[in-house]
């Protein structure tokens, strides 16, 4: 089963244009510093007036929960969750399963 890891980002209204390419150049290196990530797509959001507001989202794809788990606690995803900190105001993670 695949597993889809869904993380949505509200940026803080005073991060530059520049620490928001920041963000994304960092996750779109996750794959190649973690093994267990099979692909990723980021993207900017399309207005939806459902949106609650989330400026940009990633989508994660891992082979199994094991894979998953073996991201959570990787230095690598550590360290991004601690640069993109001052950035983002507030995020939204749902992780789901597909067969």
């Amino acid at each position: 089963m695949t597993i889809h890891h869904i993380v949505l980002y509200k940026f803080k209204p005073e991060a530059t244009p520049e620490q928001r390419q920041s963000v994304k150049d960092s996750v779109n290196a996750l794959p190649s510093q973690i093994p267990a990530i099979q692909s990723l797509v980021t993207g900017e959001t399309v207005f939806n007036p459902l949106g609650h507001g989330y400026d940009a989202g990633v989508i994660f794809l891992f082979e199994n929960v094991a894979k998953l788990n073996e991201y959570r606690p990787h230095k690598a995803h550590i360290d991004y969750q601690a640069f993109s900190a001052p950035y983002i105001d507030d995020k939204l993670i749902f992780d789901i399963e597909t067969a």
